[in-house]
């Protein structure tokens, strides 16, 4: 959201006010456009111009060893809000409007590469050196790294792999499994705990070779969860009322948040401190029998409590979105109207 003042025209308004007026409005206007962000789990809010794209870092694969020679290019850019575009001239005449192109560059020659990141806020622009194409051949070396989906190791695990092989037109993957695959990138799920040894074999198109090996790690299924924050989304007719959400794993009582009376939905509790008790679901078997059970329930002076509602998470549903430490949307089926909990997790 941008903060745009007009100082002048506010100064020539208000140009006959007192001095001590005049002060009182610059401090305002002052604090109104000073730099300010908030993180918050879920969303992020600007009260200021946010900033322009920035990039990282540019990065290429040659996907052949031989003239004429296949690059596929890649960018890591920050502070990507709006409309982003993306302008790559190659350095031989051609260009490309996508993320992350490939390029064929039909004969040899020492070129420079040209990215330009833009959006409504601003643009940034840098540039790669491709001389390493001024030769009629290059060594073929296969190589790659990984990443554990939504940054979690635990079987069933999902990995992705980037190719960063060069000289390589041809790519051979095996997992250590049993499974394999031929894509550039591609994307694999490890059911079971190990210590497995993946391959990759780049070839290029005159049958020169070469293999690169790494080891992944997958862990065995969690057996304890850790709340890290509960959003808490309840009706209007609600407000002002004394509320709090109790924990049952299965039928064994976890913990509770504290008592709030607020004037609007939704909620967070955070950990430690909106929350009793010690809020860990332990011992997790992630079986179909299982259940993470969710009370909200309306404090009454002089009387019983009442439950408001029950909301019910199977553990099979954590092991099948591969572990997030994010969140999960909690509802009924059906949903109720303006009801539900968003649950954030560690582990």
């Amino acid at each position: 959201m941008s903060l745009n003042y007009n100082f002048e025209s506010i100064m020539l308004k208000y140009q006959k006010l007192s001095i001590g007026k005049l002060l009182v409005t610059s401090l305002i206007l002052t604090l109104l456009v000073q730099c300010k962000k908030e993180d918050e789990k879920g969303w992020t809010f600007y009260l200021e111009p946010p900033p322009p794209p920035e990039i990282v870092s540019l990065s290429y694969s040659i996907k052949d060893c031989i003239s004429p020679y296949p690059v596929t290019f890649y960018q890591k850019t920050e502070n990507l809000l709006g409309n982003v575009n993306y302008f790559w001239d190659f350095g031989d005449g051609y260009t490309s409007i996508l993320q992350n192109p490939t390029h064929i560059y039909d004969s040899i020659g020492a070129f420079e590469v040209m990215l330009t990141v833009f959006n409504e806020i601003g643009a940034d622009t840098m540039y790669l050196d491709m001389s390493v194409l001024n030769q009629t051949s290059i060594p073929v070396e296969a190589k790659f790294s990984y990443e554990h989906y939504n940054d979690n190791n635990f079987a069933p695990a999902k990995v992705i792999f980037y190719n960063t092989s060069s000289g390589s037109k041809y790519f051979d993957w095996d997992f250590g499994d049993g499974g394999q695959d031929n894509d550039d990138d591609p994307v694999h799920v490890f059911e079971n705990e190990g210590i497995y040894t993946v391959t990759l074999t780049g070839t290029c198109t005159n049958n020169e070779s070469d293999v690169y090996t790494q080891q992944i790690f997958i862990n065995p299924p969690p057996s304890r969860i850790y709340i890290d924050s509960l959003t808490l989304m309840l009706p209007s007719s609600l407000r002002n009322k004394h509320i709090y959400v109790e924990f049952y794993h299965n039928t064994t009582y976890v913990g509770s948040t504290r008592t709030i009376s607020v004037s609007s939905y939704p909620y967070k509790f955070t950990n430690p401190e909106d929350f009793y008790d010690n809020p860990i679901f332990e011992y997790v078997n992630f079986a179909y029998n299982e259940v993470f059970k969710f009370l909200v329930i309306e404090e009454i002076t002089d009387a019983d409590d009442v439950v408001l509602y029950e909301i019910v998470l199977a553990p099979v549903d954590i092991q099948n979105r591969f572990y997030p430490k994010e969140y999960f949307q909690i509802e009924h089926v059906p949903p109720l109207v303006d009801v539900f909990i968003d649950l954030y997790l560690s582990y």
